[in-house]
C-alpha cells in the first residue's frame, strides 16, 4: 500500500499545483490514499467549505488541518457535513473530528491531527494525553495503521512524539513550518520526517509576500501577512506500506518547484 501526504496548502497558489501536478503524481507513484494539509488553503487561513469540495475534487482522500483550522468561522457551519476532514484532536476549542478511520484496501487506516505544544499553546491542551485518548478509544476497533499529521514547530517536539508513538503508527509526519526537511527516515516501521514542506508560492516567506514580511519583522508595521502571488512549489511525501506486515518499509520526498526554479 502507498499513501501520499501533500504539505500545508497556502491559498489560491497552492490550489493550483496540486490540480495541475498531482494527476501526475497519481500516475507516476499510484498511491492508495491521499492526504492533505489544508489548514492555509483559503486565502493563506483557515479552510471553506468551497474550498473543502474543490480539494476532494482534485483528489484528496482525507484533509488534515492545524493551528488555522477555524480562522474562517463558515467552517463551524459545515463540520457535520464535511466527513474527510480531520481537526487537531487537541485544539483548545475542542470542535471537529480529531480521527477519522478509512477503508484502503481492505484495511483500516486512522488518521490523526495533532498540535504541538511549542508556540502553538494558545491553541493546544497536552498532545500525548489526547493521543493516548485515541488509542484506547479504538483499541477494540481491529486499526490495521496508524497515520499522524502532527502540526508542530519544533523539529526537537516532532521527533520526540514520533520515538515515543513508533510502535503504534506507520507515519508521523509533520506540517506548520512549510519547509520541507531533509531527514526522512523508517523509525522501527514508522515513517518520519520533521515537514513535508508546503504547497504553495515558492518565492516568498513561507508563503507569504516577502516585502510584507520585511516591513512587519524588520520595521515593526502592522500588515496581513498576504499570501504571495508568485510560482507555486509543491512538496509532499510518499510512505509505503508492507501488506503483510502493515509496517512502514519506505518514504520518499516529493518536490516540484516552479520550472525555473529547479536544481
Amino acid at each position: 500500500m502507498k499513501i501520499l501526504f501533500l504539505g500545508d496548502i497556502v491559498g489560491k497558489k497552492g490550489r493550483e499545483v496540486i490540480r495541475d501536478f498531482l494527476p501526475l503524481i497519481k500516475r507516476d507513484y499510484n498511491p492508495d490514499f491521499t492526504i492533505m494539509n489544508a489548514e492555509n488553503a483559503a486565502h493563506g487561513k483557515g479552510l471553506t467549505i468551497k474550498i473543502y469540495n474543490e480539494l476532494l475534487n482534485y483528489g484528496a482522500d482525507a484533509l488534515t488541518m492545524g493551528n488555522h483550522t477555524f480562522s474562517k468561522k463558515e467552517i463551524l457551519l459545515h463540520l457535520d457535513e464535511m466527513d474527510k476532514l480531520i481537526c487537531p484532536v487537541n485544539h483548545i476549542d475542542g470542535m471537529g473530528e480529531g480521527y477519522r478511520i478509512f477503508k484502503v484496501n481492505d484495511k483500516k487506516l486512522c488518521v490523526i491531527n495533532v498540535l504541538g505544544r511549542l508556540t502553538q499553546e494558545e491553541y493546544t491542551t497536552d498532545p500525548y494525553e489526547a493521543l493516548d485518548a485515541i488509542f484506547e478509544d479504538t483499541k477494540d476497533l481491529n486499526i490495521d495503521m496508524y497515520f499522524i499529521d502532527l502540526h508542530a514547530e519544533a523539529t526537537a517536539e516532532k521527533r520526540v512524539l514520533a520515538e515515543v508513538y513508533k510502535d503504534k503508527c506507520i507515519a508521523v509526519l509533520g506540517t506548520h513550518t512549510h519547509i520541507q526537511t531533509a531527514d526522512e527516515q523508517i523509525l522501527d516501521g514508522c515513517a518520519f520526517m520533521s515537514d513535508v514542506g508546503m504547497c504553495g508560492p515558492f518565492n516568498s516567506v513561507i508563503g507569504r509576500d516577502i516585502d510584507e514580511c520585511i516591513r512587519k519583522m524588520v520595521y515593526k508595521e502592522k500588515t496581513r501577512f498576504t499570501v504571495a502571488e508568485t510560482d507555486p512549489v509543491l512538496c509532499g511525501a510518499l510512505i509505503e506500506i508492507d501488506d503483510e506486515t502493515n509496517r512502514a518499509i519506505n518514504i520518499e520526498r516529493i518536490q516540484i518547484r516552479p520550472k525555473d526554479k529547479r536544481i
